[in-house]
């Protein structure tokens, strides 16, 4: 068997055995395999799923129909003769071919023509007799050394008509989206308006805005379905990190009890082991699923750009048929996804009496498994995939009457923000422009997280953190860390990023310092940029935007003559970066790698001192100085 080397789809190439297609034969989902191949599969594979098989590509249910035996099905199958053709024409052009009549009469001499009708290659002396005989003169002879680098159809199969099965197919009704023959339009479609030829419709299907929008809507769909992996991935490693800590909390709990405890440990630890199996497991098959339809949005991605090439009239509008349901079927399964996808968290609840009296104890703790929908990932996939590429529409403005130094959505609309003035957070309902609930702060107040739904933190000046819960439009305050702090921080996968003079110090979830990150610049307003990096305003600089890696690897600065007095930084849902410019009165939208794209926020009424957008992405919200922005983006 032949090993793959190209991660590029090659539409020639038998998925289950590597090597060039002999004998394509297809399923519902669009997926070819040699006919062979495919038995050998439908046999060791059925029984396993009832009533059918899965496709080995894309994990689609394939039903067997009743009236085929298992031995049979492959067989029955509908031949893939575009790639037939195709593989015959690759075949020719890098001159492996020989004449296809010539070997039928056991004789050898090499191709120098195709015929797009007849989908085979010809020799010298066929190619005459091609041309000569009545049956054939009129069909479409290309020679090799000129014409197969042009985009010719690869087959010109007659396509004949479902109700009257001895006619060909010959024009497009757009009224009623079918192709008939001329009998067909004589009896059931005199009165349409719209009755084209078969080859003026595939011309003005190709030439359509709605082939442009079905090649993005796939390559939309390989974004989205990458995105599901990635977040799968990151749940994996996300787990580990959860079950390490959990272990090693364990571990640190458990140093200088008796043996009385070694019992529970290990029914713990046997607990932890379980739960690791089945969410891993659960992760694992959810990946699995979605990264098979990976293969599948290729495969009609380039199944859709050799029909548009290649294909003749007939095939190319039942291709685009086919290929319209398959969009719809990964659509669906991408929107279910997204909304069926949980992020897990696992946690570890010491038992409290362990510490005091452990000889009534008896058991060592509790492991609790969090599912918690990403909205952001799900918002990211149900929405287009575009950039703010138009000023937005202002939509309130809020007089507070004091400097908003940080500000945060929530889920349900409402936004917390830092009023400087008052040294209070407060919660304000921006439809009725109304201040629900405020807490006190020892010092001023500066950037603000929400961490989990109704959870977050603020930065206090000179303090620390103070972390917070809202129940019932009312702001609680939960526990402070002390700690330096400048104006912000970030919370990333458990651990906390305070940006200090000169330095980031890290917290893990339990509070405790881990290490610290030497910066050259004085740290302001941070963001989490992706996975692996963040970013941050230089107080001390003034105009500058620094992202580094998470463990203090430089990647890029962005300084701009046209941003001054950095403060608030944020990162939208398709990676965009977003910085404000306090003296400049503007926020800057940069790439991911820190180029400027626009300036989508100019000549605000006052200077910007932070910038957040809800889950949705479709609102946008500035503090400034006396005043909060909101916009409605497109």
């Amino acid at each position: 068997m032949a090993t793959s080397t190209d991660s590029q789809i090659d539409l020639t190439t038998c998925s289950i055995c590597l090597e060039t297609f002999k004998t394509p034969k297809n399923f519902p989902c669009l997926h070819s395999f040699c006919e062979g191949c495919l038995q050998t599969y439908i046999t060791t594979s059925f029984g396993q799923t009832k009533g059918g098989v899965n496709c080995p590509v894309c994990r689609m249910f394939v039903s067997k129909p009743d009236d085929i035996s298992i031995e049979e099905w492959a067989k029955n199958l509908p031949t893939n003769y575009i790639l037939v053709s195709l593989i015959d024409l690759n075949e020719t052009k890098s001159g492996q071919k020989l004449c296809a009549e010539c070997a039928r009469e056991n004789e050898s001499e090499n191709a120098c023509s195709w015929c797009v009708n007849c989908a085979e290659a010809l020799c010298k002396s066929c190619y005459r007799s091609h041309r000569r005989n009545k049956t054939s003169s009129d069909h479409k002879l290309v020679e090799l050394d000129k014409g197969l680098d042009r985009d010719i159809p690869l087959y010109h199969a007659d396509v004949f008509c479902s109700e009257h099965t001895e006619e060909k197919v010959k024009v497009y009704c757009e009224d009623h989206s079918a192709i008939c023959c001329m009998t067909c339009v004589m009896l059931n479609h005199r009165k349409c308006d719209h009755v084209r030829s078969i080859e003026d419709a595939a011309s003005k299907l190709k030439k359509s805005k709605q082939t442009e929008e079905f090649s993005q809507n796939l390559q939309d769909l390989k974004i989205c379905l990458t995105r599901l992996c990635k977040n799968r991935t990151i749940s994996l490693q996300t787990l580990d990190l959860d079950l390490k800590q959990i272990r090693d909390d364990i571990d640190s709990l458990f140093k200088g009890l008796s043996c009385h405890l070694t019992k529970m440990k290990r029914n713990i630890m046997s607990e932890i082991s379980d739960v690791e199996k089945e969410i891993t497991s659960e992760i694992e098959n959810e990946h699995f699923e979605i990264k098979c339809k990976i293969p599948a949005v290729e495969n009609d991605l380039s199944l859709f750009q050799t029909s548009m090439k290649h294909a003749p009239p007939a095939q190319f509008i039942q291709a685009m048929e086919k290929l319209e349901e398959q969009k719809k079927l990964l659509e669906n399964f991408v929107r279910d996804q997204s909304k069926t996808l949980r992020d897990i968290r696992v946690t570890f609840k010491a038992n409290e009496k362990l510490m005091e009296i452990s000889k009534i104890i008896q058991e060592f703790g509790e492991v609790n498994i969090t599912r918690n929908t990403n909205y952001e990932l799900q918002h990211s996939i149900n929405r287009k995939l575009k950039i703010m590429t138009s000023m937005p529409t202002l939509t309130s403005k809020v007089d507070t009457g004091f400097h908003v130094t940080g500000i945060a959505f929530l889920e349900n609309g409402q936004v917390v923000l830092s009023n400087h003035n008052s040294k209070k957070i407060e919660l304000l309902e921006p439809r009725s422009s109304t201040i629900l609930s405020s807490l006190s702060l020892p010092s001023f107040p500066w950037g603000i997280k929400i961490m989990r739904a109704t959870e977050g933190s603020v930065a206090v000046e000179g303090k620390g953190l103070t972390f917070f819960n809202i129940q019932r439009d009312r702001i609680l305050k939960v526990t402070e860390m002390k700690t330096e702090v400048n104006r912000d921080f970030v919370h990333h996968r458990g651990q906390f990023y305070i940006g200090c003079n000169r330095k980031i110090i890290v917290y893990d979830k339990l509070l405790r310092k881990v290490r610290e990150i030497t910066v050259n610049c004085d740290v302001g307003y941070m963001a989490v940029r992706d996975e692996n990096t963040m970013c941050f305003t230089c107080e001390s600089r003034g105009r500058e935007l620094c992202c580094i890696t998470m463990d203090g690897i430089p990647v890029f600065t962005y300084s701009q003559d046209k941003l001054q007095g950095t403060r608030g930084v944020t990162v939208d849902h398709t990676g965009y970066i977003y910085a404000c410019g306090l003296n400049s009165r503007n926020v800057h939208q940069l790439s991911h790698n820190g180029k400027l794209q626009r300036i989508v926020y100019d000549n605000l009424p006052t200077g910007p001192y932070c910038i957040h957008f809800n889950t949705q992405g479709d609102k946008a919200v500035i503090g400034c100085e006396g005043k909060i922005l909101l916009y409605d983006l497109e």
